[in-house]
């Protein structure tokens, strides 16, 4: 490119808005007897098996794990551990969301349920797996929400995420509906241009029915067909997407701290300030004003068996 007489070359990096939480993840030896009630999140889990062996139960199948073995879990999917065969086991387990909708959809592309070791997937995350476990056990006894610390575990759990998002198309799971999860794309893509953009805000969030009816009659499908490949890309409905997206959005307004709160309801369309005071505290549960207040995220309590824990909610905007 000339400007002026001037002559340059530019690589740009691509603008990025997106966000991942890490929730309750840890590093754990148990004692014995070891067994977990039947649990079922809305978000991803990524349990890596370090020594011994447990059965799983992943919704109505039943897994064997031993050492090595990846167990790759979905939101919505019930999960339990029924038991350990009477030894203590030692584990990682990951539990995360990631509001990027590629990603997403590259996640369940992997497929829900074991991945034996030297299976694809084990291969690849092994490495950033046992990287982010001796961060944890080297760390163990700092305190994690130190900045230089988190910014450490964020730099593990991207390699991670790296990782997980550089499927090959060779290994997509079989029955993978390949129309389906374009349609789907271009949802979400839709989704998110008119949350930024303020087509799509609380009020007419209302009305989420006829925002996916119009998409559907774009894309040329109908709406509970639209719903229902949306669903089985990304883990969750159209207008729990929706949801999530305005909530992304209201923690990208509070960052400006310039902005009073009514300035911020109003753009997103809620009634006033105390109702978006209200709604961001159903939702997050925490007040907007303490939500700007938090340096970063409260440490968790202790837990049985003396895990070593890591708590995230990391967001980019640039």
């Amino acid at each position: 490119m000339i400007y002026e007489g001037i002559r340059y070359n530019t690589i740009y990096i691509p603008n990025v808005d997106s966000a991942f939480k890490i929730y309750y993840s840890h590093w754990r030896e148990t004692l014995i007897p070891w067994w977990t009630y039947p649990l079922t999140f809305q978000i991803f889990e990524l349990n890596l098996l370090l020594e011994g062996t447990q059965d799983v139960r992943l919704g109505d199948r039943f897994y064997e794990m031993n050492a090595g073995d990846l167990l790759l879990i979905t939101p919505g999917v019930q999960r339990q551990v029924v038991g350990t065969r009477g030894a203590p086991i030692t584990y990682f387990s990951l539990h995360f969301d990631i509001e990027d909708y590629m990603l997403r959809t590259i996640l369940t592309y992997h497929g829900n349920g074991l991945h034996r070791r030297d299976s694809a997937l084990e291969r690849d995350s092994r490495a950033p797996l046992e990287q982010l476990v001796h961060f944890l056990q080297y760390n163990r006894d700092q305190d994690m929400r130190h900045p230089a610390i988190r910014l450490k575990l964020i730099s593990h759990l991207f390699a991670l995420f790296a990782v997980l998002g550089g499927i090959e198309e060779s290994r997509i799971k079989p029955g993978t509906d390949r129309a389906g999860t374009l349609i789907a794309y271009r949802m979400a893509e839709e989704i998110e241009q008119d949350v930024r953009g303020g087509s799509i805000t609380v009020r007419t969030e209302q009305s989420t029915k006829g925002t996916i009816a119009r998409m559907a009659e774009k894309l040329g499908y109908s709406p509970s067909y639209c719903s229902r490949v949306f669903r089985s890309v990304f883990g969750m409905s159209p207008q729990a997407y929706i949801s999530n997206r305005i909530l992304h959005q209201c923690r990208l307004e509070l960052a400006n701290t310039e902005q009073s709160l009514d300035q911020i309801a109003e753009k997103l369309g809620f009634q006033d300030g105390l109702h978006f005071s209200k709604q961001f505290k159903r939702w997050t549960g925490s007040s907007p004003s303490a939500y700007r207040r938090r340096p970063m995220e409260a440490p968790l309590e202790d837990q049985p068996q003396q895990p070593i824990h890591l708590a995230m909610d990391s967001s980019i905007h640039i």
